[in-house]
């Protein structure tokens, strides 16, 4: 790709391409830079359409922007192609704006973290240096975005109320669903890469798995259980805009610590783990993302509580599937929380074969 020179003065950030700066400054200059204030020397621009903006480094790919809006707050800026607008839920994070916008006219469109609270501004740097280390290992604008977004979303958690505690017994058996659904069915049938782009859960997507036009909601219980699963939203069973929806059905069962059988949380995530580093090591990072943005965290000890793994069960929703969609009530109503049982869907019982060959046709990611 190539790179053009441009003068070192501030750029607008608009419907025009953003300029860089010359690349005579080394990478260490624009990191002393960032650590001082990088938006101490930016003037707010005249007109609340624009923004007044540097590149966060000329050597960075990726059109990464340090702003400043027409009040003055501090911005964080990723330029990109409008068709890489981000399609899921933003997270909604107290003293920040999170925002996507396409300029009029523009060529390009903006995604942008906004600092309301001019009293958090260092944390807020952290917060951009922190999004800025995790693009820079994109291999694509699109890669870039959803790393943005993830690093954003981990942030989300971690401030949300200071969650310094494992996953519960409940966030565990659903993370244990998710992944052995990724392991077992998406790693064969559209390749390692593309099942970890597709993994939309953990960024608060109304469906775990996004697959084109083919989506995946994971639930998990205990097999002895009372057969009835909750979902939590009237979109996670909503078939609007997609072309097949699964729900699949795992069973995971609490067992002893010292159960020779049972996997600990840790053992689960271990095994996926292991699988991309061999075939697929490049998804990695992003695959780390989505395990923190989730609430994972390696130094958390889940070796005192062992899962067993029983069948999966999967039911295609279409029809007259049970469940509760936007368009059964009137405008105003949100948030609705229901069960559904399972013995009701049987009627709707399908296979894996018929999912993953429905996946296969909606991405074109590489087999591992």
């Amino acid at each position: 790709m190539k790179r053009r020179r441009s003068s070192t003065s501030s750029t607008r950030l608009g419907s025009a391409r953003g300029t860089r700066k010359r690349r005579t400054r080394t990478r260490q200059r624009v990191t002393m830079t960032e650590a001082a204030d990088p938006w101490k020397d930016l003037s707010p621009p005249a007109q609340s359409s624009t923004a007044s903006g540097r590149r966060v480094d000329p050597e960075l790919q990726w059109g990464l922007f340090w702003a400043v809006d027409v009040d003055g707050s501090c911005l964080l800026i990723l330029q990109h192609a409008p068709e890489n607008r981000p399609r899921n839920k933003l997270p909604n994070m107290r003293g920040l704006g999170i925002e996507t916008r396409l300029p009029q006219g523009g060529s390009h469109a903006l995604l942008v973290i906004r600092l309301r609270d001019n009293e958090q501004r260092e944390i807020f740097h952290r917060l951009c240096l922190d999004i800025i280390a995790a693009t820079r290992l994109a291999r694509s604008e699109q890669d870039a975005i959803e790393r943005f977004l993830a690093r954003t979303w981990r942030w989300h958690r971690l401030l949300r109320g200071g969650r310094d505690e494992r996953l519960s017994d409940e966030e565990q058996k659903g993370l244990i669903g998710e992944l052995r659904l990724m392991g077992q069915h998406l790693f064969p049938s559209i390749g390692i890469d593309a099942s970890i782009r597709s993994w939309t859960g953990p960024l608060d997507a109304p469906k775990d798995f996004e697959v084109g036009r083919v989506c995946i909601e994971v639930k998990a219980r205990r097999g002895a259980a009372t057969p009835f699963v909750s979902i939590s939203t009237e979109h996670q069973l909503d078939t609007t805009g997609v072309d097949a929806l699964f729900l699949n059905v795992a069973e995971v069962t609490g067992t002893s610590e010292d159960d020779p059988k049972g996997l600990s949380m840790t053992d689960v995530v271990q095994s996926v783990l292991d699988e991309i580093q061999a075939h697929g090591p490049s998804i990695v990072d992003l695959f780390e993302e989505r395990l923190l943005a989730v609430g994972f965290d390696w130094a958390d000890d889940y070796s005192d509580r062992k899962w067993l793994m029983g069948p999966d069960h999967l039911f295609e929703v279409v029809g007259d599937f049970p469940r509760i969609t936007p368009d059964m009530y009137p405008a105003g109503v949100t948030s609705v929380r229901y069960s559904i049982a399972l013995q009701d869907c049987e009627a709707f019982r399908t296979d894996h074969a018929r999912m993953t060959s429905l996946l296969a046709g909606g991405t074109n990611g590489d087999r591992r």
